[in-house]
């Protein structure tokens, strides 16, 4: 029999073990209280012009689901299915509508780890989780009833799944890698482009023999991605008589684009670890990376990008806006990632990754994602009855086009934020923007109105030209104008008019 010293043995943890240790749980933390405080703050609060979209497409039965998203959202209905699915399932409170993104979200900065694991380090990985969890378009899109997050999780999904097919071929990888591919679109058509990216970096691994795959085998892929995406492509050609209502009032600048692809909280890490240069030593050399490996994150963080802006200078679709760099967003995170690798030893990439942590928490000045409309709603109906007129802001571009008040479906979504916080008597939506067209279009709407009201209530954003121009339009009709609530964002303002 063994003494108990024989059969007694001790691990003894070197210093080296103890600081990896906490470095790891550190960088863990981090990402954790960064989701906790920018993911799940705002799940919470008001909805917003869009997702009022998202709830009047899927408000309905499943085939209106359908219809709607096609004839008002000009979208594939995948989402929006899904989401009509869920709200069944666990209702439809502001948090119960954002969930399915929050999962998406959670899910991509998951592959996210396991691809950069694979392309670089675990170090890289946990650092790229980082700076994927406080990325202004992930955050936004992780609470938001919207499609992005759904789309960015394809995105990372089909870029994981072709890595693995490459390296490890298999028939289920080859199907996984083409139905990733060929899904991304079907999210949003204008997340497309990612697919140049993963094309290249295809064709870069046969040609630098890192992969047994043939040319052969990524013409046969490309081709059945092609013909998957035939429905995208016949609906997209559908659009193209609603080329004005693909514009976003935000002409291209350099200096927007830019700020858009380097977010001023990796800003200011920069200048930290800049700033704590005297202390650093660098590590490992990105430049290490295979060419494959570079090819695909660069053109993953900046193909994308460059369609958007060509698309915006040279055509009349404009969409250069701020929800579209998401499909920069995993890219950018692991270009941050690579980066803060470098950094030796490792407390200085805890410093700088703390900076831009907290930089990115301080720049949230507000949990709301565009005004609490919930708030401005609740006020208007706490004076509204079965007689009043709301005047409601809609928001959406497509209030600019006159022809969307008349048909049913297209003015439910102009009044949508109405259903979803409903409010008594009947509700007009102002256009998102008085021009002088759109002035003498609501007077008539509003002259119209007049005689079944001796109240209106208007919800403007506040410090718009829709407060003094209804001031005085009212004035003009008898009515007298008082200011009786004031949330993030807008002005709730009642016209009455006293018995004559």
């Amino acid at each position: 029999m063994k003494s108990v010293a024989q059969s007694t043995t001790f691990s003894v943890e070197t210093p080296v073990d103890g600081e990896e240790r906490f470095h790891g749980a550190f960088l863990w933390t981090v990402a954790s209280l960064a989701a906790l405080v920018r993911w799940i703050r705002p799940m919470f609060t008001s909805l917003w012009v869009d997702e009022f979209g998202t709830w009047w497409v899927i408000s309905g039965t499943l085939r209106d689901v359908v219809a709607r998203a096609d004839a008002v959202q000009g979208q594939s209905p995948v989402y929006y299915v899904a989401l009509w699915l869920s709200k069944m399932m666990i209702g439809h409170s502001e948090a119960a509508l954002r969930l399915p993104s929050l999962v998406c979200a959670a899910l991509g900065a998951f592959l996210l780890f396991r691809i950069a694991r694979r392309l670089a380090d675990v170090e890289t990985a946990r650092l790229s989780v980082v700076a994927f969890v406080v990325w202004p378009q992930v955050v936004f899109a992780a609470s938001d009833a919207r499609p992005y997050a759904f789309a960015t999780l394809l995105a990372i999904a089909a870029v994981w799944t072709l890595i693995r097919w490459l390296d490890d071929g298999g028939k289920l990888r080859a199907i996984l890698a083409v139905f990733f591919a060929a899904s991304i679109p079907y999210a949003h058509p204008l997340t497309a482009p990612i697919l140049i990216p993963l094309a290249l970096y295809a064709v870069m691994r046969v040609r630098e023999g890192s992969t047994a795959r043939s040319i052969r085998s990524l013409v046969l892929a490309a081709v059945a991605i092609g013909v998957l995406l035939i429905p995208v492509g016949l609906e997209v050609l559908s659009l193209a008589g609603r080329r004005a209502e693909w514009v976003v009032p935000n002409p291209p600048s350099v200096s927007w684009v830019v700020t858009m692809l380097l977010p001023a909280a990796f800003a200011f890490g920069a200048l930290v670890a800049l700033f704590l240069a005297h202390w650093t030593s660098t590590g490992h050399d990105p430049r290490s990376n295979p060419r494959s490996t570079r090819v695909l994150v660069l053109g993953w963080f900046f193909i994308p990008t460059l369609v958007l802006v060509l698309m915006a200078v040279f055509t009349p679709v404009q969409l250069i806006s701020f929800r579209y760099f998401i499909l920069a967003a995993p890219a950018g995170a692991l270009i941050a990632g690579t980066f803060a690798r470098v950094l030796e030893p490792p407390r200085i990439r805890r410093i700088v990754v703390t900076a831009v942590v907290i930089a990115s928490i301080l720049e949230l000045a507000t949990p709301f994602k565009s005004g609490d409309m919930r708030g401005a709603l609740a006020i208007a109906a706490s004076r509204a009855d079965a007689n009043t007129v709301t005047l409601l802001r809609s928001g959406f571009q497509e209030s600019m086009q006159t022809s969307w008040y008349d048909e049913p479906e297209r003015a439910g979504l102009l009044a949508s934020p109405a259903s979803y916080y409903p409010i008594p008597g009947t509700v007009l939506p102002l256009p998102v923007e008085l021009t002088p067209d759109m002035a003498a279009f609501m007077q008539k709407r509003i002259d119209a109105a007049i005689p079944t009201t001796d109240r209106f209530i208007a919800v403007t954003v506040s410090g718009s030209a829709f407060e003094p121009w209804l001031t005085e339009l009212f004035n003009e009709r008898g009515y007298t104008a008082q200011v009786i609530g004031q949330v993030n964002l807008f002005t709730v303002t009642e016209f009455t008019r006293q018995p004559s």
